[in-house]
């Protein structure tokens, strides 16, 4: 893989965007490449429940936003650095902003943002906003990215999620990122074969870890992580690492299947298999 890559991590809501972002943070700085991690999302901020030692000399990614010009020494400036990594820095909104604390910004901001960011990074994560109506800086980032990691849970909503927002990424704008898709936070008879099945293209499983899952409720995501599922995680992210170093062409629209409204059938179809289980009715 190129130096100064760009990565952007996008899925339906609760589908792990963070968490994962997190931990591939962690693997590329175990290859002592430098990352600069923006966290996109305003609604609910996230670099304080990462490194809450950091929160109160933190900087806003959102008065980063609103600064009149952008230099490299403004993101420096503002970019939070990691007492455990000297290899990982965050961008982030504080806790307490909302989409209204700060003034708007247009797209040119959100690309010499990002611009920026990948003159001073070897990595630059970019954990986006489910929602991109609604956040602008994740949109370019899907639009810039060399690689988008496409996150997707074993739940209807995610289904749901998908079947509206794929056919707004489906413009050409979209198309220069070669594109991965996860299965995330699998458990053990959640049905992942058959939600596989229905968002096809699935191409690595993040299994579900119970120390990670720990980790995220009590703001300890930087540390590592133990166990038997730790270890099928960790295979399954250097699986995706191998995919950001190698895969360099894009999925092309007419190879990617996609949730669109010939996806529905298969959807009633597998309601109709996993309802019973939810029940603990008998197959």
């Amino acid at each position: 893989m190129s130096n100064k890559s760009l990565i952007a991590v996008w899925g339906s809501p609760n589908s792990g965007k963070t968490v994962t972002t997190v931990k591939l943070a962690q693997a590329f700085a175990a290859q002592k490449q430098n990352v600069l991690v923006l966290c996109c999302d305003a609604l609910c901020p996230s670099v304080s429940t990462i490194a809450p030692q950091g929160a109160a000399k933190h900087h806003s990614l959102g008065e980063l936003l609103s600064l009149a010009s952008l230099t490299q020494e403004d993101l420096l400036r503002y970019a939070l650095p990691l007492d455990v990594s000297p290899h990982i820095a965050f961008l982030g909104y504080k806790k307490g902003d909302n989409t209204f604390t700060y003034a708007s910004y247009n797209r040119e901001r959100a690309v010499d943002l990002l611009t920026l960011a990948r003159h001073l990074a070897d990595v630059v994560l970019v954990d986006c906003s489910s929602f991109l109506s609604v956040d602008l800086l994740s949109t370019v980032a899907l639009e810039l990215a060399d690689h988008v990691i496409r996150l997707h849970s074993c739940d209807l909503k995610s289904l749901m999620f998908y079947a509206s927002y794929l056919p707004l990424v489906t413009d050409a704008r979209f198309r220069r990122a070669s594109t991965l898709s996860v299965m995330s936070n699998v458990k053990l008879g959640q049905g992942s074969r058959e939600y596989s099945q229905v968002f096809g293209g699935i191409q690595v499983m993040l299994p579900h870890v119970p120390d990670l899952e720990q980790q995220a409720a009590n703001a300890r995501l930087l540390e590592d992580c133990s166990g038997k599922e730790a270890t099928a995680y960790s295979k399954a992210l250097k699986l995706i690492l191998e995919q950001c170093h190698h895969g360099e062409h894009p999925v092309s629209a007419s190879s990617e299947r996609k949730i669109s409204s010939h996806s529905f059938p298969r959807i009633a179809h597998l309601l109709q298999q996993l309802w019973p289980k939810h029940r603990g009715d008998k197959q």
